[in-house]
This record gives structure tokens, C-alpha cells and sequence, in this order.
């Protein structure tokens, strides 16, 4: 943080409070992490964002904690413990510039899928509740470890099949990220991923993650909701193909 330069604080600013605008406005995570990868290193911007994550998931589950469907999360959250055991000894060992270019690659992938989705309408895979449960625990266990980004898009998939009420679906998907996180963030911990680089960054980022979350709640009424997932798919897209090539 210290490097960055006064452009580069301003838009440290800026992605902070329009990512989670855009969370607590559309729904949509995962934009923070691409963005600020950026200006600063996957080393310092993941762990920083996985602390943030747990606190802005315990907001709601301390608020609807009477919704949250705790079979659903027990299904996922076995399976996520082991994805985030192997992302954080992936993140111990792999390099900075190695982070990046996954991440790319996953970003922009997941960009070309998510503008796929939108004209073709998703239709879950006939696979047991139990086994895409595991799957999906396990595959955003290890993503959300390993890249800080849509660790909550595999989860979604598993809760929206079961068809939950809209705050159930959304307690139990921040109790389900909550001791993902915790579990993430204990880990980065033992490897020695907690540095001063990324505590300055967390404690920077906490007022604006706050400030983003209170413009999102009051400008959910007046978003478009597909086009604003169509703008997401070709900035992750953009994003992706950036840190791929750079």
C-alpha cells in the first residue's frame, strides 16, 4: 500500500466501495479481487479480501440468523474445509505471478460463461444433492483460497437447486462463506500469509467496504438487473484477458 501512488490510492478507493456497492445493490461478488490485482499483489489483495469477506457474511448472519438452513450448510462446509486446506498450501508454495495468471485464466472464463448464461437460460445437472453439494464445497473452497474471487458462485449453485427461500438462500450462503472464511483466514495464517502488507490493506479497506455496502443498499431498487450482469461478464472478460497478457 505504502507503493501505491495517489492514482493509484483513488482507484484503491474507487473499486472498494463500487465492488461492494455492486454487492449489496445486485447480489454479484467477485469484482474487487480482478480489479485490484492491478495495482497490488495477489499476496497482499487475497488474504485482505477473505478477512473482509467473513465480516461483511457476519453482518448478515448476525441479523438473519433465524433463516439459515444449517443441513445445507453442513452439506457444503466438510468438503470446503478440504478445498481450503489444499488452495492455501497452493497459495503457500506457488508464486505471486502464478496466482495472477490462474486467476486470469479463471476470470476469464468465467466472463465468457457468464454472458453464455444470459442467453441461455442455466439448467441445473441432474447430479445427487449430496455429491454437487461436495463438489461445489470443495471447488469454492479451493477457489475462493486460492484467488479471493466467486468462491460464493459454486456454493449458489448447490443452494438455488434446493430452491430456498430468497433469505434463507441468503443467510445460509453467508453462514456457509463465514467459517469458509474463517477457515481460509486461519490458514493463511499458519503459512505466514498474514503479513503487514496485508493488515494495512484490510484496515484501509474496512470504512469503504462500509460506505460501499450503505450506496448498494440504497441503490438496489434503481439497478437493471441484466444489464448490469452483461457490463460484470465483459469487465471480468477485459480483466481476465489483461492479467493473462501482462
Amino acid at each position: 500500500m505504502d507503493e501505491l501512488s495517489p492514482l493509484g490510492i483513488a482507484y484503491f478507493v474507487f473499486v472498494m466501495v463500487f465492488s461492494f456497492a455492486m454487492r449489496g445493490s445486485a447480489g454479484f461478488g467477485g469484482l474487487n479481487a480482478p480489479l485490484l490485482l492491478l495495482i497490488l499483489p495477489a499476496k497482499v489483495i487475497v488474504p485482505a479480501l477473505v478477512m473482509l469477506g467473513v465480516l461483511s457474511s457476519l453482518a448478515i448472519v448476525a441479523r438473519d440468523h433465524g433463516h439459515i438452513n444449517w443441513k445445507a450448510v453442513g452439506q457444503t462446509l466438510p468438503s470446503g474445509i478440504v478445498g481450503v486446506v489444499v488452495g492455501v498450501l497452493l497459495f503457500k508454495h506457488l508464486d505471486a505471478r502464478a496466482i495472477e495468471k490462474g486467476l486470469g485464466f479463471f476470470i476469464f472464463g468465467y466472463g465468457i460463461y457468464a454472458l453464455w448464461r444470459l442467453h441461455r437460460p442455466f439448467a441445473p445437472p441432474r447430479i445427487a444433492p449430496g455429491v454437487l453439494a461436495s463438489v461445489m464445497g470443495a471447488t469454492g473452497g479451493l477457489v475462493g483460497t486460492m484467488f479471493g474471487a466467486l468462491a460464493g458462485v459454486f456454493v449458489a449453485v448447490f443452494l438455488d437447486i434446493l430452491n430456498l427461500p430468497k433469505r434463507e438462500f441468503r443467510a445460509t450462503m453467508a453462514a456457509t462463506l463465514m467459517l469458509m472464511g474463517i477457515a481460509r483466514a486461519l490458514g493463511y495464517a499458519w503459512a505466514g500469509a498474514i503479513t503487514d502488507d496485508v493488515l494495512i490493506a484490510f484496515a484501509a479497506a474496512l470504512p469503504l467496504m462500509g460506505i460501499g455496502v450503505v450506496l448498494g443498499n440504497r441503490l438496489h431498487a434503481r439497478l437493471n438487473q441484466l444489464g448490469f450482469s452483461r457490463l460484470v461478464g465483459v469487465l471480468f472478460v477485459l480483466i481476465g484477458g489483461f492479467l493473462l497478457v501482462r
